[in-house]
């Protein structure tokens, strides 16, 4: 009985861990089957576009939170390598994250298109700016306003900071960049006698193909967990 329940909650566990790996896979059949146009095409008559042009300041613009590079939007996570968890011998412990955006226009060789991703669902498959920090190492000034701030970042711990290797965090920063190039995906809408991409948003600096292959990668360990438990669990109810 003991077995059934525990080989259930593996089961249960392994399904959401799934569900979480696969589920930014879902856009990308929409973005390899459709036809990369100019911004000034989209229509609202179209469920799914996929435009590509230079990204372009509305009026506002925001500072990185490591960097401080003027940009459109941007979203960060910070790690901590510690000796706990899947991996060997340590791994990076997630600590902290966050996003900002802002509208901006994509500006392609024929006009441009308005683009307003949601802050709910706001990720960026962009190329990442990563700092990295030892445990015993003094932050630039910049990180250490932002870590001095931030409520959930603590100082590393000092029993961290004994063991060689371990205690190094990791700042992560990907951003839209004004003048850069982009891939933008999503479903279009009029928004005051204009057409704009809003809501859940792919924006990419890689091509359609490159894109896929990274999002593959990234599902790939959650969903090798995933497979471990719903195994252990059948394995479980079973026996």
């Amino acid at each position: 009985m003991i077995l059934t329940v525990v080989g259930f909650g593996f089961i249960t566990l392994g399904l959401a861990i799934g569900w979480y790996g696969l589920r930014p896979l879902a856009v990308v059949p929409k973005v390899l089957s459709a036809s990369v146009q100019d911004p000034s095409t989209v229509t609202d008559d179209e469920s799914f576009a996929v435009c590509r042009g230079a990204a372009n300041d509305s009026g506002a613009t925001l500072s990185a939170p490591f960097t401080g590079a003027r940009c459109l939007g941007f979203e960060f996570d910070v790690t901590e390598r510690q000796p706990f968890g899947i991996g060997v011998p340590w791994f990076q412990a997630h600590l902290d994250d966050g996003v900002a955006t802002r509208p901006f226009t994509l500006e392609g060789p024929r006009g441009g298109l308005d683009v307003e991703p949601s802050p709910k669902r706001f990720a960026l498959d962009t190329e990442s700016t990563v700092l990295t920090v030892g445990a015993n190492e003094t932050p630039p000034e910049r990180i250490q306003r932002f870590v001095d701030v931030r409520d959930d970042l603590e100082p590393v711990a000092e029993w961290i900071r004994i063991v060689p290797g371990l205690g190094t965090r990791r700042y992560v920063e990907r951003r839209i960049d004004p003048g850069e190039k982009y891939l933008v995906a999503g479903s279009p809408e009029r928004r005051q006698h204009e057409v704009a991409l809003t809501g859940d948003l792919v924006i990419t600096d890689r091509s359609p193909g490159r894109f896929a292959i990274a999002r593959l990668r990234r599902a790939a360990f959650p969903t090798l967990i995933a497979v471990v438990f719903i195994t252990v669990g059948v394995g479980g109810i079973v026996v």
